[in-house]
């Protein structure tokens, strides 16, 4: 009897738990098309791939010219005290909006998120309702954001299928601007802060993107790769382990990159807008996380490798059966996994990379560059009059006020084409602003831009100040004539030309006069 009722009760708990699968998509980035989807309309926690939309926004603003990447952007006490994973930027303290932006796409800092978000928005409630509107503009149906950071909310949710769509309009509207998720690290001070996407400076090819983590949704990441002229998107959501995360990702780029063929679906046309809500896989997570760090900044430089059990089962499976993707085979397609005799899944080391400096506080560009919006808010503050702030970061970065002018350039890497329909319909005054990468150093607001200074590029009366220089007079030779036009320099005056003459000699009341000069005489006279 006993036995029967826990056979009930496991039937009815099978029943009604949800399913704990993690939930994937690829896509092909220029046409849309769906090359692979394991449940990629269901609800999940994004965790801090909402970055990822706090980025656009960002970006947008700067578009509309609301934003510079040189504003300097001041830290609430309320941004301050976000948890970590954080980079302790302190309340009053600025920093612009290019090194903000860097630092949250490859550190995932949750202080930095909330500093942006304010910046742009004013305020977090303002700037979230923008998160909102833009999803559904985008075409987001599964999605609602809470935070502009990805801290767990139950209520704040996407899906892959809308991940996919936020990057494939990443990479239409701002080509330009793939560096902020494609950078291997940062430094601030001297603590050098990598990259939390494992797959950035392993897999060849990677376009970046973004990580997400919290318990309650596992480890999701959304990455790009381009290889043979094909850029592809791959979202993993619900992984067990960072492991996981990143071989899962590899391994369905590759098996992408392997075919061309593809589920006759598009991104467009995959069913939306009815994914439930949010599953909590936390107790998940904790059990068949192999005892791993739970944190998505735990990654180191080496290879990256993971036995079936730690991938979350008993049986060589078991990733298969999680993620819907087929197991990694050694054959010279280019993949980049690799099976060790072993039988573990591998990944190879991180290539060397310099990282690109960040800082707290202003630019040179900054006096010049528009107010943020919670600084015109406050008119009255500090900050508006451009009084820079002096408070000292705290640990466990040692960051200096003033970073060094800005050297970055455009890029194109992870770009598509502006044309392709897999998107949402947009408002015409929505439209992107044609790409000017690809040819030369970015103009940034307030650079300085090369050529010699003319007249008119000077403020008015300055050009009276402005003379024509001269070249000295030429020497004269022994019997040069001057040209009509040129002027032939004197010889300088002897030296003894200004002295009295000397004088005679007198001998028994006769006069005479030296024959011998008292001086030699300058060859060059």
């Amino acid at each position: 009897m006993i036995v029967s009722r826990l056979a009930a009760l496991a039937l009815a708990l099978s029943v009604t738990s949800p399913a704990l699968a993690g939930t994937s998509l690829v896509v092909d980035a220029s046409s849309g098309q769906v090359l692979s989807s394991d449940n990629a309309s269901q609800a999940w926690h994004p965790a801090s791939t909402t970055k990822m939309m706090t980025a656009y926004l960002a970006l947008k603003a700067v578009r509309s010219g609301k934003l510079g990447l040189e504003t300097a952007i001041p830290a609430s006490k309320r941004a301050a005290s976000q948890p970590r994973v954080k980079v302790y930027i302190k309340a009053g303290q600025e920093i612009t909006l290019d090194n903000a932006l860097r630092i949250m796409m490859v550190k995932s800092a949750n202080d930095i998120a909330y500093v942006v978000a304010e910046g742009v928005g004013g305020d977090v409630e303002t700037f979230v309702g923008m998160m909102n509107a833009e999803a559904q503009r985008l075409g987001m149906n599964d999605t609602h954001f809470t935070n502009p950071n990805g801290w767990h909310d139950p209520d704040q949710q996407v899906s892959a299928r809308d991940l996919a769509v936020l990057a494939m309009a990443l990479m239409r509207d701002f080509p330009d601007y793939s560096d902020y998720w494609n950078t291997g690290a940062v430094q601030l001070g001297r603590q050098v802060l990598h990259n939390t996407n494992g797959l950035v400076g392993r897999y060849s090819g990677i376009g970046g993107m973004k990580t997400g983590f919290v318990c309650a949704s596992g480890f999701n990441v959304v990455a790009t790769a381009t290889r043979g002229g094909r850029t592809l998107i791959a979202v993993v959501l619900g992984a067990l382990s960072g492991a996981e995360r990143t071989i899962t990702a590899a391994q369905l780029l590759d098996e992408g990159f392997s075919k061309w063929g593809g589920t006759g679906a598009t991104l467009a046309s995959l069913p939306s807008g009815n994914g439930g809500r949010a599953h909590n896989i936390c107790s998940e997570v904790r059990r068949k996380g192999g005892g791993v760090a739970l944190a998505d900044d735990a990654d180191s430089a080496g290879p990256i490798s993971a036995s079936s059990f730690a991938i979350g089962g008993n049986s060589d499976n078991a990733m298969s059966e999680r993620f819907g993707g087929p197991q990694p085979q050694a054959r010279a397609t280019g993949a980049m996994l690799t099976r060790s005799p072993s039988g573990r899944i591998v990944l190879g080391p991180r290539a060397p990379m310099s990282p690109v400096q960040v800082s707290f506080g202003r630019t040179p560009g900054s006096a010049r560059a528009p107010l943020a919006a919670n600084v015109t808010s406050r008119p009255d503050s500090q900050v508006a009059r451009g009084a820079a702030p002096t408070i000292e970061p705290s640990a466990p970065v040692a960051a200096g006020l003033v970073a060094a002018p800005s050297t970055r350039t455009a890029s194109r890497n992870g770009g598509i084409p502006g044309a392709t329909t897999a998107f949402a319909p947009t408002n015409a005054d929505e439209a992107p602003v044609a790409s000017t990468g690809g040819t030369g150093p970015l103009r940034l607001q307030g650079a300085i831009q090369p050529g010699a200074a003319t007249a008119s590029s000077l403020r008015p009366g300055a050009a009276a100040g402005i003379r024509q220089a001269t070249r000295p007079p030429a020497k004269a030779k022994p019997g040069q004539v001057a040209k009509p036009g040129q002027v032939i320099a004197k010889p300088p005056a002897r030296p003894d030309a200004a002295k009295p003459a000397a004088k005679p000699k007198t001998t028994s009341n006769k006069t005479t006069t030296s024959s011998k000069p008292k001086t030699k005489p300058n060859d060059d006279a």
